[in-house]
């Protein structure tokens, strides 16, 4: 009678179990053929075999076994996985943040016991903790960060799910990025998202325009189907018309310097929305993101920011031109020189209108600030007046 009785060890349960289709067709194929492969025990434990072993308890077939003799189990696992088995960059990038402790665990030991600093990751590899497991598991630090960031948030259940292959962290990223805009319609909806209050010498707008591309299929719920990796039209935010925008009441000083973000085929509807709300248009800037980057005729590299005035304010350029250059970074996010740029040009109270992220001497507003404006409610009268 073949006793089936053996439990797999620790480092075994690094890499998830085969499952479905894999799984029967790992069964047929010992059934048919027999074992071709023993299974590895160490510490009494299967160390490298689990599916074979459950594919030969199930067929009811007797399992070879022999013991595992070196000394760096848990690099003989990690070696052996990935060589065979046909891993996602995801769940690499999952497994990499799990065995990492491991990993230093392991070298500890045997520094302790051959009195060397011998180590598993080499001490003379400098680096975060991401990049060396990133190098590892042959996956970009992207995707560790990624996982590092789900770990953090303390979302176990969707580490799993990628781990076991049901999700992929552009999954992730696309639920996060609905439930994000269904929360923003629902706090648009309430008026709950706090307006600038107060008058302002600099103006920094980026409206979110509506491109054609954003009349795409909508799911049940009425969010849109987000396709980050595809055209420049399918947006990962809420949308404004152009009349939307044109009614945006810019809390702007009677002497005030705008600074409009647009893209190419937004050009033409920046000169009306500059007269709708009172600015005189002078030059345009032009931003080289240094990537190229998708379009439906011409793959885009390029944007625009439109400088206009009202009344006489304070303007200081000596050495700034038309062009500036700068790699982008995440999507719809404006370059930090650009920033530098405006502060060396003008004075006095700066307003970033759709703000991305809080900025030092700045009042900053827009979906994507955690903590919106913070400006004397006091002076609240002024702007409606």
């Amino acid at each position: 009678m073949i006793i089936f009785d053996l439990e797999s060890h620790k480092f075994a349960d690094i890499f998830p179990m085969v499952e479905g289709e894999q799984a029967e067709q790992l069964k047929l194929d010992i059934k048919e053929n027999g074992l071709q492969q023993t299974i590895v025990l160490f510490e009494g434990k299967i160390l490298d075999g689990r599916n074979r072993y459950k594919a030969c308890k199930e067929i009811g077939i007797e399992p070879k076994l022999e013991e595992y003799k070196g000394d760096k189990p848990l690099e003989f696992v990690i070696s052996g996985n990935l060589k065979r088995r046909h891993l996602t960059a995801d769940q690499r990038a999952v497994i990499s943040q799990e065995v990492m402790p491991m990993l230093e665990e392991e070298a500890e030991k045997r520094r302790k016991l051959s009195n060397t600093t011998r180590a598993i990751l080499p001490t003379s590899e400098k680096g975060r903790a991401s990049e060396k497991a990133g190098k590892m598991f042959n996956v970009s630090e992207r995707y560790v960060r990624d996982v590092k960031k789900l770990k953090d948030e303390g979302r176990t259940d969707k580490i799993e799910a990628i781990k076991t292959g049901k999700l992929t962290l552009q999954d992730i990223k696309k639920e996060d990025r609905l439930e994000k805009i269904k929360h923003q319609r629902e706090e648009l909806q309430k008026e709950a998202i706090e307006k600038p209050v107060g008058l302002f010498d600099v103006i920094v707008i980026d409206p979110p325009w509506k491109y054609d591309g954003d009349k795409y299929k909508e799911q049940e719920n009425g969010l849109p189907t987000y396709e980050p990796e595809g055209f420049r039209g399918t947006t990962p935010y809420i949308t404004m018309s152009l009349e939307e925008i044109k009614n945006i009441k810019l809390p702007a000083k009677e002497d005030c310097v705008l600074w409009l973000w647009t893209t190419n085929l937004f050009l033409p509807d920046c000169y009306p929305l500059l007269n709708k709300w009172g600015f005189e248009l002078k030059t345009m800037l032009t931003w080289d993101k240094q990537h190229i980057g998708t379009g439906r005729w011409l793959r885009s590299q390029t944007e625009h920011c439109i400088l206009a005035i009202r009344g006489k304010p304070f303007f200081n350029n000596t050495k700034w031109s038309t062009l500036i250059s700068e790699k982008r970074t995440e999507h719809s996010a404006k370059p930090e020189i650009f920033y530098k740029m405006v502060d060396e040009i003008c004075a006095g109270r700066k307003l970033d209108y759709f703000a991305r992220k809080k900025r030092e001497g700045w009042d900053v507003y827009g979906d994507e600030i955690t903590d919106n404006i913070q400006i004397n409610k006091q002076l609240n009268t002024e702007e409606n007046n």
